[in-house]
């Protein structure tokens, strides 16, 4: 199968049928705590509330937001992952962002104000 590369990132990839894609838990979580992960120019580490369920999630956005960017907003997540190590940090989850190139990541946002914990479809 041929996957088209832009700048790193696969435009197109293998086609996943629907029940794959559901098993990807997906939910609005409010960042309650955000700080800067020590020897690191990109780590963020994220304390986000799912609606009576915090996790810890590590994200690579510090060179192009500030922690104080994420504190107290709602955003979208991928809530089922394995629990990753990045530099000694457990990542329990990950922000989900539109990518145009490494310089241009946006956090997905709802639109509107949802309860902690919301399913994302």
């Amino acid at each position: 199968m041929c996957i088209t590369i832009f700048r790193g990132l696969s435009v197109f990839s293998a086609m996943i049928s629907m029940s794959e894609f559901r098993r990807v838990e997906m939910r609005v979580g409010r960042v309650v705590k955000a700080e800067k992960v020590p020897q690191s120019d990109k780590l963020l580490r994220l304390v986000v509330d799912f609606g009576g369920v915090r996790k810890s999630v590590i994200t690579g956005l510090a060179h192009l937001y500030p922690p104080e960017h994420f504190v107290g907003r709602l955003f979208a997540f991928a809530t089922n992952l394995e629990a990753r190590k990045i530099r000694g940090e457990v990542s329990e989850a990950m922000l989900l962002t539109a990518v145009e190139d490494e310089d241009k990541i946006v956090p997905l946002v709802p639109e509107k104000e949802v309860k902690e914990g919301a399913s994302v479809m």
